[in-house]
């Protein structure tokens, strides 16, 4: 197992994400569909992704299969470095690790940092990028193209349950 395998497998729902796909997703062109902070409850980065095939359309595009919209419900959220948020906001790509240590990010932690901590990395391409540093996630997704009713799917779920 890789290390972002490894880094999937352990959060909830991380393994059935990579069963949908086939793979840990790279998020490459991803949109987020949706970012909401909660100073007390789960903060949620809903983001609709798909696998890129090696198959070509009539168009002569690439084809694009396993569409989701998938939720991270963030816990204890300990560092924020955040820009560009737009209409539209794209994503090159979306890096899920165990937290490296930051000294020079300390003055800015609501929380001591732990080396259990998660931090998300959306690459920039058109829009809200940036990192995201905190203490536990959750992953769930709904199968399919977003529409004006998926998304907060776990808005009400407190991480872990």
């Amino acid at each position: 197992m890789n290390e972002a395998e490894t880094v999937y497998a352990s959060i909830p729902g991380g393994s059935n994400l990579i069963a949908w796909f086939g793979q840990v997703p790279d998020f490459h062109n991803a949109e987020i569909v949706s970012f909401g902070l909660r100073r007390r409850a789960p903060s949620m980065l809903v983001i609709h992704a798909w696998n890129i095939t090696s198959e070509i359309d009539d168009r002569g595009r690439f084809v694009l299969d396993k569409h989701a919209v998938i939720t991270f419900a963030l816990e204890d959220i300990i560092d924020l470095q955040l820009s560009g948020f737009s209409h539209q906001n794209v994503i090159l790509g979306l890096l899920l690790r165990r937290a490296p240590e930051r000294p020079e990010r300390t003055p800015f932690y609501g929380l001591d940092p732990s080396a259990k901590d998660y931090e998300f990395e959306l690459e920039p391409c058109f829009g809200l990028n940036g990192l995201i540093r905190c203490r536990r996630v959750l992953v769930d997704f709904v199968a399919g193209k977003p529409d004006d009713t998926r998304g907060w799917l776990m808005a009400t779920r407190r991480v872990g349950e």
